[in-house]
Parts: structure tokens; sequence; C-alpha cells
């Protein structure tokens, strides 16, 4: 019996408010989210060293896509507190998605076999950081 009440008790003072319809449009930034990660990493590859296999990876148009369709997503969310939090990460992906096509740009125009862009790839990396806070917070807030 005290484990019942116990548990009621919980169930009415800690659960998460959110409710299905507001946690709906998140889940379906969440999982597109996922989809697109996955068709990025498809089209990565780095060969093994001495291979003669050509290293492949998206193209500009890959992330923009990506960036869009997050951005498409995130509009969609209006619960209060996910909606602010959903247009975060659509920016935070944009700037991503903006330093990496910098990135490959630098990478492009440098010597072969030179140093890459440093701070270039700092800084998709700062973003890739923020990103994964991001989608992480909103996946606890509204669990698949």
């Amino acid at each position: 019996m005290a484990i019942l009440v116990g548990g009621a008790i919980w169930w009415v003072f800690f659960r998460d408010e959110r409710s299905s319809a507001d946690c709906a449009p998140v889940r379906e930034l969440l999982s597109f989210n996922s989809a697109e990660i996955e068709a990025l990493n498809a089209k990565t590859h780095d060969p093994e060293p001495g291979s003669y296999e050509a290293a492949t990876e998206p193209s500009d148009l890959d992330y923009r896509a990506w960036s869009d369709g997050i951005s498409d997503r995130a509009a969609k969310v209006t619960a209060e507190g996910l909606a602010d939090q959903a247009r975060e990460l659509a920016k935070t992906v944009d700037r991503l998605a903006e330093a990496r096509i910098d990135f490959n740009a630098q990478s492009a125009a440098s010597a072969p076999g030179g140093a890459g862009p440093q701070a270039a790839a700092m800084l998709v990396t700062a973003f890739y950081n923020q990103f994964e806070v991001q989608v992480s917070q909103l996946a606890k807030v509204c669990p698949a």
C-alpha cells in the first residue's frame, strides 16, 4: 500500500508536465536530425592510410539541407519553453553547417599534406559540442 501511495504522490508532483502534443514536433525534429546525421555519416569515408580509395564526404548542399530541415521543424515547435530550445538548436545547426562548409573550403585550398585550417576545425568542434548538448536537452524533455 505504501508503494502505491508513494507512486501516486510521485506521479502527481514530480512527473514531467509535457504533453504528448507538446512533444510531438520535438520528436519529429529529433527524428529528422537522427536520420540526417545517419545520411551524412553514410556519405563520409576516410580510407586507410596508404589506400588508393578516395575519401568522400557530404556536399555543401547536404549540410544546407540538414540545416534547412532542422529550421523548418523547429518552427513547428510551439510549446512554451520548448520553442525557444528548438529555435536555439536550429541556430546552432545553421552555424555548424556553415562552419563545416567553411572548413571544407579552407581544407580544399590547403596544400596537399599541409596543416589543415586549425581555427576552422576548432569552430566546427565548438558548434558540434553545443549541438550535442542541445539535442540531449530536448531528448531529455521529450524522450522518444
